[in-house]
């Protein structure tokens, strides 16, 4: 196993000890929460530089790292809700969205083998996403407006990670056609 995705399984780990935290009765619960998503966060950007900047990308750490970012958000998105600092509506788009990118993105490895990497679109989504959470932990004071932008950033993510597919697609035909000529000369 390599270091980002041993980095990966601790985010994973991190996942239950959130709400574990938050609803504990420890002196400043919340804030150790809000420190245990930041830290996760800060592993996702760690176990991502690592894998790209050592070539230790693997098609494991393609899946694993996006399925613990999703299971800490819809976790902390979760917690939120029940404490009435996001609204019920925000979860239900987040799980929606997600399930879908997941039961997609399986059937997509399953059928095809192809692994739709992240784009700049689900990296600022993500990003957003970090910010309306460390808002809504710590302020409260722009979640209106952060989850319309949010739910607008993940749109335009799923968009584009539709729109990578089908290129990858339109590439493999042409690729396939381009051999199949070369074959029939």
């Amino acid at each position: 196993m390599t270091i980002p995705n041993i980095i990966t399984t601790v985010r994973f780990l991190l996942v239950p000890v959130f709400p574990l935290v938050y609803f504990s009765h420890l002196k400043n619960a919340h804030l150790a929460a809000l420190i245990i998503f930041v830290f996760a966060m800060l592993l996702d950007v760690a176990d991502g530089f690592i894998a790209r900047k050592f070539n230790m990308i693997t098609s494991l750490g393609k899946m694993l790292d996006p399925a613990a970012d999703k299971c800490m958000v819809i976790t902390v998105v979760a917690t939120l809700v029940a404490t009435g600092k996001l609204g019920s509506w925000f979860l239900w788009f987040v799980m929606a969205k997600e399930l879908v990118m997941i039961f997609s993105g399986s059937f997509i490895y399953k059928k095809e083998k192809i692994i739709i990497q992240s784009n700049f679109f689900g990296k600022l989504a993500t990003f957003l996403m970090f910010l309306l959470l460390v808002d809504a932990m710590c302020f409260g004071k722009y979640i209106d407006i952060s989850s319309v932008v949010v739910v607008v950033s993940m749109v335009c993510a799923f968009i584009t990670y539709c729109i990578s597919f089908v290129l990858v697609k339109v590439n493999q035909v042409s690729q396939n056609g381009t051999q199949n000529k070369g074959r029939e000369i």
